[in-house]
């Protein structure tokens, strides 16, 4: 109760005082950041992903804002040999005012990866957005092989969707637990039916010939699960990786690459850092109970 008090009381602080907490999860504010940080997960056996803060565009000239920075991110990371990606949000391209305007700008940002070599993923966002989101990616999927999707374990309709799309044919998905809070009509809602929701997804994914599959998971139970499963079904390195997001599960990162798996890492940038970290502290309360030690550390010997 004290660790989500305090995090209901996060808003409220300096954000200096929130940046520090930040910084383990974000790379920066500009794209150099990006780019430095995506650098050295390269050089530490890890591939990366790109991600521009952002959400919720309500204007067409907070698209172009996005698109051009997403640009510069395509043309910045073949300029510079590394080895990642870009994820996008939808609704940061307008999805959620005009579907059009999201959908033309997701085939110029497709369009400018797949000259350069690069690789999309299509984030998944609320189930307000699932059914069109999933209509974009397949349409998207037609003229486009370096486009991915997203698919959370917490809704109820993820077998279904996961049917249907391998039906369609070759997709790579990004399995997630998810993290929106949703009616329990449409979504589980206890801890343990995530976890088995996640398991049965990620046995019917490996199983396909007609996907590939973005394991992206801290919790070491399922990776563990991911890990029998990989071996029991012999999947090849190149029909997988997993996946985590920065500054989350260290130990367990570097035990997967030592272990020859291949992982990604998603590199969040950008100067709507603080609504990013404020949803990583409502994801981990527990994070909470170091930020106060650190707060009281700082009070009593005056450090910054």
């Amino acid at each position: 109760m004290l660790q989500r008090a305090i995090v209901a009381a996060m808003p409220l602080l300096p954000r200096p005082l929130v940046w520090r907490f930040s910084q383990r999860y974000i790379a920066g504010t500009s794209l150099d950041d990006a780019y430095r940080v995506a650098r050295q997960l390269n050089e530490a056996g890890c591939s990366a992903t790109i991600d521009v803060l952002g959400e919720d565009s309500t204007s067409a000239a907070q698209v172009d804002e996005a698109v051009e920075l997403y640009l510069a991110a395509i043309d910045g990371t073949s300029t510079r040999a590394l080895d990642c990606g870009i994820s996008v949000k939808l609704s940061e391209l307008g999805l959620r005012f005009d579907a059009s305007c999201a959908r033309d700008a997701l085939r110029r940002l497709l369009r400018a990866a797949s000259d350069n070599g690069l690789f999309v993923r299509i984030d998944m966002e609320d189930s307000s957005v699932t059914d069109v989101t999933l209509d974009i990616y397949r349409e998207a999927r037609a003229d486009y092989d370096n486009v991915g999707i997203v698919i959370q374990s917490c809704l109820r309709r993820s077998t279904a969707d996961v049917s249907a799309l391998m039906r369609d044919g070759f997709t790579d998905v990004r399995l997630c637990k998810g993290i929106y809070i949703e009616p329990a009509a449409i979504a589980y809602t206890t801890a343990d039916d995530i976890r088995q929701s996640f398991r049965d997804l990620l046995v019917q994914l490996l199983e396909s010939d007609n996907s590939r599959v973005g394991i992206a998971t801290h919790d070491p139970m399922l990776v563990e699960h991911a890990r029998q499963s990989l071996r029991a079904l012999a999947i090849p390195r190149t029909a997988y990786e997993f996946q985590m997001l920065l500054g989350v599960a260290g130990t367990l990162r570097r035990q997967l690459v030592d272990a020859g798996h291949p992982l990604r890492v998603y590199v969040p940038f950008g100067e709507r850092w603080f609504a990013y970290s404020m949803r990583r502290l409502r994801e981990n309360p527990n994070i909470a109970g170091h930020i106060l030690r650190n707060l009281f550390r700082s009070a009593f010997t005056g450090t910054n």
